[in-house]
């Protein structure tokens, strides 16, 4: 049998691409799950470094108000640990 070049060269996600909106809003799940309660500023620190990561852009108005909302949420088994 030859090899006819047929491999996968990428991550199988790259074939099931998000809208940025869906990749935002499962970031911002993920951190309400993750950090609800906590201390705002850390909560700030953890969303830029979660939107850098995935290559979002996102205002430092739209993140501060993100980190105060979920600061504000009660605390949960995720989040307290």
């Amino acid at each position: 049998m030859t090899d006819t070049g047929n491999t996968q060269n990428e991550p199988i996600q790259a074939q099931h691409d998000q809208p940025d909106d869906a990749k935002v809003a499962g970031i911002l799940v993920q951190q309400e799950a993750d950090l609800a309660g906590q201390d705002e500023a850390k909560i700030l620190d953890a969303l830029r470094q979660r939107f850098a990561d995935a290559g979002l852009s996102i205002s430092d108005d739209n993140l501060s108000g993100h980190a105060k909302r979920i600061a504000g949420l009660e605390p949960n088994s995720f989040s307290q640990k």
